[in-house]
């Protein structure tokens, strides 16, 4: 990358010289050499900004934090990088590239990074700012934004319950991967399921990868099979395949992180919001800001903050919605979500998963 970054300055300023000297007087060149020699000083004195992610293929979560940075960059003049990491090598490997490139904050774009963030604040601590989204690791001079992705999860498993018929209890859902962070969603949402529905049960299955639409479709209607009757969508790229699935054997199911209701396709009857772009947008706008005086407190976000959510429930949706949701239970969601604003229904604290029942 160093290379690389060194060869398109020297083609810039190769270009800025041609350009200035073109039908001037030998005074005329030295005052646009003069100028380009300004120019350049001020794009040297831009701040950096790095994404460091895993590959976007399909997956909306990435794709809204690669805006973010990139919509924050035209805001406030910085100059902003994404790098995309195929493996735990890649992540490590450009990490510490981009310190060696004097990047001013570097941001992890997601638990696949957290390792290497990690890894390299520790060891370069006065090299860059470090941020790390949707994970926490131990170095303390890593800001680590993590999400209680159940609360908007809860909403979904609610929703789940109330669309299909009374006696539907059983329900399915397809991840990326069996961890802590699959965990929360999958808590929350059996807990707002078994709110409608005491005596639901489940099943869960995972892709392994975050791009496998083929998996998911195929997972999906297994469960389909085996009489789930909403399938919540949790694999990240994947979630195509459920969304297929849904529109063949006609299960309901939902999407994640931005708004995926579909008029072509009724069966997705809501999404769980997941807002990475306004997570990206506060995270570079705070440190643009604060300069030397930002702090790298770890914050944790929910329905209170806004950046979790359900269509529907605490978004609104330009598409319609389906009218297996009533007034009645609309209300019924709204007021679930103002008592987990408030508290007065605790999500906060998850059970381990081996002691959930």
């Amino acid at each position: 990358m160093k290379k690389k970054i060194a060869l398109l300055l020297a083609v810039l300023m190769l270009a800025t010289t041609f350009t200035a000297c073109g039908n001037k007087t030998d005074n005329g060149k030295a005052n646009a050499n003069a100028n380009a020699g300004t120019e350049q000083g001020k794009e040297e004195a831009k701040k950096k900004i790095a994404l460091v992610t895993d590959p976007a293929g399909t997956q909306v979560f990435v794709l809204n934090m690669i805006d973010g940075l990139k919509d924050a960059a035209e805001e406030l003049g910085f100059e902003p990088i994404v790098v995309e990491c195929a493996d735990a090598a890649a992540f490590e490997e450009n990490t510490r590239a981009l310190v060696e490139e004097k990047v001013d904050l570097i941001i992890g774009g997601g638990w696949p990074s957290g390792e290497a963030i990690n890894k390299i604040a520790t060891e370069f601590p006065d090299g860059a700012k470090y941020a790390l989204i949707d994970s926490e690791v131990e170095a303390e001079n890593v800001k680590c934004i993590s999400f209680r992705e159940q609360e908007g999860a809860y909403l979904i498993g609610m929703i789940a319950a109330m669309v299909t018929e009374p006696d539907e209890n059983f329900f399915g859902g397809v991840h990326v991967n069996q961890g802590v962070g699959s965990w929360k969603w999958r808590y929350g949402f059996m807990e707002g399921a078994k709110s409608i529905k005491p005596d639901s049960t489940f099943v869960f299955n995972y892709t392994g990868s975050f791009n496998e639409p083929a998996k998911a479709k195929e997972f999906a209607i297994q469960q389909y099979e085996q009489g789930a009757r909403f399938i919540n969508a949790a694999a990240a790229g994947g979630d195509k395949g459920v969304f297929e699935a849904a529109l063949e054997k006609g299960f309901y199911t939902s999407g994640q992180d931005i708004d995926l209701t579909d008029p072509n396709n009724k069966f997705i009857v809501s999404s769980q919001i997941k807002d990475s772009y306004a997570t990206v947008q506060y995270l570079v706008k705070q440190f643009m800001e604060q300069g030397d005086a930002w702090k790298s407190d770890n914050e944790e976000w929910g329905l209170e903050e806004g950046t979790i959510g359900a269509v529907h429930v605490t978004h609104e949706s330009e598409n319609p919605r389906t009218d297996r949701l009533t007034d009645e239970d609309v209300a019924k969601l709204k007021e679930a979500a103002e008592k987990i604003k408030s508290g007065e229904l605790d999500l906060k604290t998850l059970p381990k998963e081996e002691d959930y029942k």
